[in-house]
């Protein structure tokens, strides 16, 4: 297969921005982002802080770093702060203050997602009852108006002192608004008059995609679409295509009609960025999609090689809902999908209970790249090939593109990914690039299917010319007179390299090649994705890894037999409330779950782990709903930690409910468990223990 691709620079200005009003460390041109006056690649990925125990939030905030990201989003739900009218609740796991102090001590700026609309499958999209009752609402009402500035002002008391550049980056007006940009021009002038500073003002760039000079226009996409109406899998849509479109028209389309994706001329000259690119998916009682390590990983790969300047991911770590509040969206309270009452978990990189999935450790690698191999990589342009067409189902052409500067140094991307579809291998692919009077032909590769990669081509590194090297690059840093470079193995490809059209292979191991002074190191994948870069070091650690303070630590899960501390067993029907909340009318069956208090004493945090294959299940602490699940793949996992202060009351039962044939048990499930007359079997049962990385066996990054 031979692929031509036409480099075509288009110019950089820098633009006639209005996103700011504030001076700061931050700037911004139609390409890419600055921090100091040098190019700089945000990777920010959501958290809320108020669908987390406030006791873990620096532990979780600073896993997120170990993942490369550099900056943390989070919504304000106005209805977990401001359901009455002038009683504000700033305390404990809302306390927005404290959380933003961390962010501050541990160099995570934050955008802050204010609303006062903000969806994120909260009820009434955050409202309070009052104000979802107004007819004026999401308009400029000067009643509705004055509503919201009262609750902003309640909100800028606690946040002020974080208005300064540096800790609050960004600040997000409305969301997924399908009206007049006026309304978020009128909400920015509120915003600036009761204090707001902020470099950036941002907008989520659907429904209406016109880009507006006064809002930085954020994008997005996801792996699978759970909020659709059907119960089938989803037909391909391009969810995972490296393509030159920046926005999708299936994107919030369960409350936005007639979603346009916009046309590829109107962000020609806006930098690509992303607020909710989707390493995972929330499921709803009707749709249950899985999402795998290439889904998570896959959308957000699709996007840096499209280009993206500005890497944002809706969730990068799961939550849940506070209890007793019942503050989910649902179609009793007139919305169109039912959602756990507890559970967030979004199948994130990081789940709600702080674990790094294997998504997350893939995503690490390609942030690093752009921390420790490339920081220079938002300023390379992406160029694509043309497409044979755009339908999802053709499957004909690879799907790739290049991202280089004007002397047509850079990475090459190709993927072969999409969920739903299953590409062939495409063999002898070669790619030539054409520049004004300049060209340059890649090498012939084979390109394996469902495979994602990208590899470096043409580049300088340590004094060495290298034509290609033939492996994904993850860091590189001097040590002991040589630049070493790390990389990992490209699926279904021999890593290779070229100098002056010399080629040789690279052994895949821990010594490398040395060419020159550079030491070229390839890992096999599933080392790779064991690659920490923490407190300027490199290491190897398997687990879910943070540094705190200088003190590396990795939380690993350790077999574990709790035969006198726990005792799980069926037990009789219990009367417990919130049955509407199982969503079927299936069997019921009842589990008691006695958990002695002393299982915490020589551990941080226990982990259960079930076989689930019901439908549906609640957790409850006397007739406090603590805890659900709606079973996505058979399993169903609870650590324990949270829940310390309901364990001591006594016994946890837990309620299961079967599928149904018809009605709301009827559902999609991706991945149907087997169907067993007992829901619920107890199969393993772990210590989470965070041990200490011993320096010692650490690299300098340096």
């Amino acid at each position: 297969m031979e692929i031509k691709i036409n480099v075509n620079p288009l110019p950089v200005k820098q633009g006639d921005f209005r996103y700011s009003n504030i001076n700061s460390r931050y700037g911004v041109n139609t390409l890419y982002f600055t921090k100091d006056g040098k190019p700089y690649l945000p990777v920010a990925g959501e958290l809320h802080f108020s669908r987390l125990p406030s006791e873990c939030w620096r532990h979780e905030l600073l896993k997120m770093k170990d993942c490369g990201l550099n900056m943390v989003s989070t919504y304000v739900f106005w209805n977990f702060h401001e359901e009455k009218k002038g009683q504000f609740d700033f305390s404990g796991d809302n306390d927005i203050a404290a959380f933003l102090g961390i962010c501050r001590e541990i160099d995570m700026p934050c955008i802050l997602r204010i609303g006062p609309w903000d969806h994120g499958e909260v009820v009434r999209g955050g409202f309070p009852r009052r104000i979802n009752r107004m007819p004026g609402k999401r308009k400029n009402d000067t009643a509705y108006l004055k509503e919201v500035e009262d609750f902003w002002i309640g909100l800028y008391n606690e946040v002020a002192e974080f208005l300064d550049g540096e800790t609050v980056v960004g600040i997000q007006l409305e969301n997924e608004y399908t009206g007049s940009t006026e309304h978020i021009r009128t909400l920015r002038r509120l915003a600036e008059k009761i204090g707001f500073k902020t470099p950036f003002f941002t907008m989520t760039a659907w429904p209406s995609n016109q880009p507006d000079d006064e809002f930085l226009p954020m994008v997005g996409g996801y792996p699978d679409g759970p909020w659709n109406m059907g119960k089938k899998a989803l037909k391909p849509n391009n969810r995972f295509a490296i393509m030159p479109g920046r926005t999708e028209a299936e994107i919030g389309d369960d409350l936005i009609k007639n979603n346009k994706a916009a046309k590829d001329d109107a962000y020609k000259f806006i930098p690509y960025a992303c607020c909710e690119t989707g390493p995972g998916n929330q499921v709803t009682q009707h749709r249950r999609p899985y999402i795998s390590e290439k889904d998570g990983y896959g959308v957000g790969f699709a996007k840096f090689a499209s280009g993206c300047n500005w890497l944002g991911y809706y969730m990068f770590h799961g939550g849940r809902n506070p209890i007793g509040r019942f503050m989910q969206e649902s179609r009793i309270t007139g919305y169109p999908n039912n959602y756990p009452v507890i559970d967030y978990d979004f199948q994130a990189p990081i789940s709600r209970y702080g674990e790094c999935r294997a998504h997350g450790d893939l995503l690490r690698l390609m942030h690093l790249f752009a921390r420790y191999f490339d920081t220079q990589i938002c300023e390379k342009q992406a160029y694509f090939p043309r497409w044979k067409s755009t339908d999802p189902n053709d499957i004909s052409f690879l799907k790739c593109s290049v991202r280089c500067d004007e002397n047509l140094s850079g990475y090459f991307f190709a993927s072969t990914y999409e969920k739903g579809l299953k590409y062939n291998d495409f063999g002898n692919v070669s790619v030539t690039l054409h520049a004004e009077e300049k060209r340059l032909v890649l090498p012939a590769i084979h390109v394996k299917a469902g495979a994602m990669f990208f590899y470096p081509f043409n580049m300088d590194i340590g004094g060495v010319h290298f034509d290609y090297i033939l492996a994904q690059p993850i860091a590189k840093f001097e040590q002991n007179g040589e630049t070493v470079c790390w990389f990992t193995a490209c699926e279904g490809i021999k890593p290779r390299y070229s100098v002056d059209g010399t080629a040789a292979d690279i052994p895949v191991d821990d010594s490398g090649v040395l060419i020159g002074n550079v030491r070229i190191i390839v890992l096999p994948a599933n080392k790779a994705k064991k690659l920490h870069i923490t407190d300027g070091k490199i290491f190897f650690c398997e687990g879910t890894v943070y540094s705190d303070n200088g003190i590396v630590c990795c939380e690993k899960k350790q077999n574990a037999d709790f035969k006198d501390e726990i005792r799980f067993t069926r037990c009789e029907k219990v009367s417990l409330p919130h049955g509407y909340y199982l969503y079927s009318h299936g069997k019921r069956q009842y589990y008691a779950l006695q958990i002695e208090p002393r299982i915490f004493d020589d551990c941080f945090d226990v982990e259960l782990a079930f076989d689930f294959s019901a439908l549906n299940l609640q957790v409850f602490s006397g007739k406090t709903l603590i805890n659900d699940y709606f079973n996505i793949d058979g399993h169903f996992t609870m650590r324990l930690r949270e829940y310390r202060n309901y364990i001591k009351k006594g016994p946890l039962i837990i309620r299961t409910v079967e599928r149904t044939k018809f009605g709301i048990g009827n559902v999609y499930q991706e991945i149907m468990p087997d169907k067993r007359k007992t829901h619920l079997i107890l199969r393993h049962t772990y210590k989470i223990v965070p041990e200490k990385i011993n320096n010692s066996n650490k690299n300098s990054a340096d």
